[in-house]
């Protein structure tokens, strides 16, 4: 499952030789590729997040020294197939593949871009029409982050030590960079007593069917006979009838029958009823709340007969008097029939999109708004519908339970901790985690591809974590918050790591640790990789805080501490 600013497989580069286009045909059985959907519809708030990621195209160089991250790519793809004039065709942009790369960035806390060169591409295996950005994620020296020098991290440390950080977004934007993703300790004050709200639109949702019978076997024969002949030349020409005859065997082949499509999706129907609504998302969140120490959140009363079905601005009713309203909603759902030149039927993720806005009802001002999302793993579509579509409905279930958790932390509990990085001798940073951790000790490393596990004493090992808060948080605010600071403990997770680290499920929980270790009391599986994570929970005049989970990126939606059991 993968949730928030996660990144599915991403489409290589297109426009192979015609030569090579029956390889690359075949390569295509075993593979399939996406646009993200957690990537469209994003809010102009959304995109003032990454504004700060410069891209720097062609040759073009920068005028910092840099650290080059990773290799990444931006998409703008047309999957509708419509014509140029149809409601349904997607238009494909520069503008929109080279925002998809500066997502792509800040997953690896890159601030810039070098490289970038955009190409456009007809008809490819995942796109009727595209345009692809590919170049650099880099970490400019440029003051703030990785690789920064020792009198540039004084100047930062004095400037932090001088201000109000907590209550100063504009401060926290010139620090670190970006739009912060939570209210302030200011708008929380502010919020009063808090109501929960769903909104009077219906929900989106897209479900596709593959194709069954004749009706895969055609398709099959269309798209790979375009993707043949999209390769260009004599030989793409002479090609395309047999790729036509290969696909419409290959459609056929891999088609599900018509009786196991029609029952797949009326199961899958059937599921969305119980578990896809704005209440079901509102329902996790009120009770994440409750079991975290947030605020109560009262719930908005049942709609009387003489309510109108679509309401106008902020009329929710409440049995209570409400000062602030968090309105949760489910935005889109996606499930898509995976057509690709080489076969009709492979596996395809649920996407759900959601947003989450905080209305102040004394001057009707928005002050938060942001979308949150998650995309499951793959599985053929029949595997969705089978019995009664409990993959689906589990899904479901768990991408609610992240998103509820997500939004509760950002909006009402994490309190606004930079950081900071920590100088090491050879010149380079290390994440200085709000809460540090000492056993199992942690490596360094630059992007998730290059994590390295540490090695656990054994199958029950024991976690040890540094005091809250140590001498590194830089926040004036929060010191002097300290001397109200009470009941100070911890809550663990660990993480068993499964798809090559792309998803993760939590096999241990503990909340209200009063000490900083905890000594596992149940062995492990032997030479498996986990993670593990911890936070601080405390109590302020302004209510129950936490920090942030503590971690480095691991892989996935994954942050935390990565270590691996003994053999």
């Amino acid at each position: 499952m993968q949730t928030g600013n996660s990144s599915p497989t991403r489409p290589h580069s297109h426009g192979r030789p015609a030569r090579r286009a029956p390889a690359l045909l075949v390569a295509a059985l075993a593979t399939g590729c996406a646009t993200d959907p957690r990537r469209d519809g994003l809010s102009p708030h959304e995109f003032a997040g990454v504004d700060h990621i410069a891209i720097h195209m062609g040759d073009e160089q920068p005028r910092h020294a840099f650290q080059t991250l990773d290799r990444i790519q931006g998409i703008s793809c047309d999957l509708s197939g419509a014509p140029r004039n149809h409601p349904a065709h997607k238009v494909v942009t520069e503008y929109q593949a080279l925002y998809d790369m500066k997502l792509e960035a800040a997953d690896l806390g890159a601030n810039a871009i070098v490289g970038v060169s955009c190409r456009r591409h007809g008809i490819s295996q995942s796109c009727y029409e595209s345009i692809i950005c590919e170049g650099d994620a880099v970490r400019l020296d440029d003051g703030v982050g990785m690789d920064l020098p020792l009198a540039a991290m004084s100047a930062l440390q004095s400037k932090a030590a001088s201000a109000d950080f907590a209550g100063n977004p504009a401060l926290y934007q010139s620090l670190i960079g970006f739009t912060p993703d939570y209210l302030t300790e200011a708008q929380r004050v502010g919020l009063g007593e808090l109501g929960i709200a769903v909104p009077a639109r219906t929900p989106g949702r897209t479900v596709e069917a593959p194709p069954s019978g004749d009706n895969a076997m055609y398709q099959g024969a269309g798209l790979w006979f375009v993707q043949c002949a999209a390769q260009g030349g004599t030989i793409g020409l002479m090609i395309s009838p047999l790729c036509a005859a290969v696909g419409a065997g290959l459609g056929a082949w891999s088609s599900e029958s018509e009786e196991n499509v029609k029952a797949s999706s009326v199961a899958i129907r059937s599921a969305l009823e119980d578990y896809y609504s704005h209440q079901a998302l509102r329902d996790r969140v009120v009770r994440a709340a409750a079991q975290s120490g947030a605020p109560a959140l009262t719930v908005q009363s049942p709609p009387l007969p003489e309510d109108k079905v679509v309401r106008r601005g902020y009329s929710w009713r409440f049995d209570q008097k409400i000062d602030s309203v968090i309105e949760v909603g489910v935005e889109e759902l996606l499930l898509p029939a995976w057509r690709s030149g080489a076969t009709t039927n492979l596996p395809t993720p649920v996407s759900v999109r959601t947003r989450v806005r905080v209305l102040r009802l004394r001057d009707s001002r928005e002050i938060y708004n942001r979308s949150y999302s998650f995309v499951s793993d793959k599985r053929l579509f029949r595997e969705w519908g089978a019995q009664s579509a409990a993959a689906l409905r589990h899904a479901l279930e768990i991408g609610f339970e992240q998103i509820a958790e997500q939004i509760v932390e950002d909006v009402l509990l994490a309190y606004p901790l930079m950081p900071g990085f920590a100088i090491t001798g050879a010149g380079t940073n290390q994440r200085n985690h709000i809460v540090e951790p000492i056993e199992p000790p942690t490596h360094q490393y630059w992007s998730a591809g290059s994590a390295r596990a540490s090695l656990a004493s054994s199958l029950e090992p024991k976690f040890r974590w540094q005091d809250f808060p140590s001498d590194k948080v830089l926040n004036a605010d929060f010191q002097r918050k300290l001397r109200q600071l009470s009941s100070l403990r911890y809550d663990l997770r660990i993480y068993q790591l499964e798809d090559q680290r792309a998803t993760a499920r939590i096999i241990l929980e503990r909340n209200n640790i009063e000490t900083t270790e905890y000594q596992m009391t149940q062995p492990l599986a032997p030479n498996t990789e986990y993670v593990w994570s911890v936070r601080a929970h405390f109590a302020l005049d302004t209510g129950e805080r936490t920090s942030r989970w503590s971690g480095d990126w691991v892989g996935g939606d994954i942050r935390g501490f990565l270590f691996r059991t003994p053999g």
